[in-house]
C-alpha cells in the first residue's frame, strides 16, 4: 500500500505548483548535462559553433533539454500527485475521430492567420522609457532566429525528417505533457475554473520560450490547444495539433527555401491576396472551432 505522505494531490496549490517546478529544474538540469555530454562525445567539443556539425550538435542538446525540461516534471508531477505515471495527465483517453479530422482541417487554415499576427506582434515598439527592456527582447529573439537558421539551413529531406522528429514531435508531446497534461489541469482541478486555468497555461506557456515579438500568437496557440483538451478530455488531441503546426512551419520554409526565397526578410503581406486568404482562413477557424464546441456537447 502506498503512503499517502508521498501523494501531491491533497495539497494546495502552491505546494504542487513547488513540486512542478523543481521537477523542471532537476530534469531540465540533468538532462542539459547529459546533452552536453553526448554532444561532446560526438563532436568533440563543448561549444557549437566549433562542432563539425552545429546543426547536429544543437539537435542533441535540444532533445535532450526538451525531454528533460518537458517530458519528465510531467511524469514526475503524475506520478507523486497520485501515484500513477499517466493518469493526472490525460493520456489514457483518446480523442473522438471528429474531432481529430477536424484538427487536420484547422491545422492547414490557421497557419496564414499565426503568419499574419506575428507580423504584428514584430511590429510592436515600446515606449522609449523600455528601450532597454526592448534591446534586450530583440536579443533574445535575434539569438533564438540564429539557432533555428541553423538548424534548418541545410535543405535536404534527410534534415527536414531530422529536423520534423526533433522540432516538431518531441517539442509536441514533451510540451503538452507539461502545459496542458500538467499545469493546465492542475490549475483547472485546484481553482475549479476551467477557462481561467486555460489562458493562465497559455500566457506561461508563451513566455517561457522568451521569444516577445512572437508572444500574442503563441499565446493564441496555447489557448487554442488548451481548449482542445478541455473539449475532449484527452491530451493527445492537442499534441496532434501542436504537431501539425511544427511540422507544416517547417515545410512551409524547407519549400521556400529549397526554392532560393529568403524568408527573413519576407512579410506575409508583401504576398499577392494575403489579406483575403488570411480572412478566408479564420473565418473557416471560427467556425471550426464553434463546430468543435458543439460537437463535443452533443458528444458528452
Amino acid at each position: 500500500m502506498r503512503r499517502r505522505f508521498f501523494l501531491l494531490k491533497d495539497k494546495n496549490l502552491f505546494v504542487q505548483l513547488l513540486f512542478l517546478v523543481i521537477f523542471v529544474f532537476l530534469g531540465m538540469t540533468m538532462f542539459s548535462v547529459l546533452g552536453q555530454g553526448v554532444a561532446y562525445l560526438a563532436y568533440h567539443t563543448m561549444d557549437y559553433h566549433t562542432a563539425s556539425s552545429p546543426a547536429g550538435y544543437l539537435r542533441i542538446t535540444q532533445a535532450f533539454g526538451t525531454v528533460g525540461g518537458f517530458l519528465v516534471p510531467a511524469l514526475l508531477f503524475s506520478y507523486f500527485h497520485d501515484g500513477k505515471w499517466f493518469k493526472f495527465l490525460s493520456v489514457d483517453r483518446k480523442p473522438y475521430y471528429i474531432l481529430a479530422n477536424t484538427v487536420l482541417v484547422m491545422s492547414v487554415m490557421i497557419l496564414p492567420v499565426v503568419a499574419l499576427l506575428e507580423q504584428w506582434n514584430m511590429a510592436i515598439r515600446l515606449p522609449e522609457w523600455m528601450s532597454g527592456v526592448e534591446q534586450w527582447m530583440r536579443q533574445m529573439e535575434e539569438s533564438a532566429d540564429s539557432i533555428s537558421e541553423i538548424l534548418i539551413g541545410d535543405v535536404t529531406y534527410r534534415t527536414l525528417i531530422v529536423n520534423i522528429i526533433v522540432m516538431a514531435a518531441l517539442p509536441a508531446v514533451c510540451e503538452e505533457f507539461l502545459f496542458r497534461g500538467t499545469l493546465q489541469n492542475l490549475l483547472e482541478e485546484k481553482i475549479g475554473k476551467p477557462h481561467l486555468a486555460i489562458w493562465m497555461t497559455a500566457i506561461i506557456f508563451s513566455a517561457i520560450h522568451l521569444q516577445f515579438y512572437g508572444f500574442i500568437p503563441r499565446m493564441l496557440l496555447g489557448a487554442y490547444l488548451g481548449y482542445l483538451l478541455y473539449w475532449s478530455r484527452s491530451l493527445w488531441l492537442p499534441i496532434l495539433a501542436h504537431f501539425l503546426h511544427n511540422a507544416m512551419s517547417l515545410l512551409v520554409s524547407f519549400t521556400f527555401m529549397k526554392r532560393g526565397v529568403d524568408i527573413d526578410d519576407m512579410k506575409y503581406t508583401d504576398i499577392h491576396g494575403a489579406t483575403t486568404l488570411v480572412v478566408s482562413c479564420a473565418v473557416v477557424v471560427a467556425m471550426g472551432l464553434a463546430f468543435m464546441w458543439r460537437t463535443q456537447k452533443e458528444l458528452k
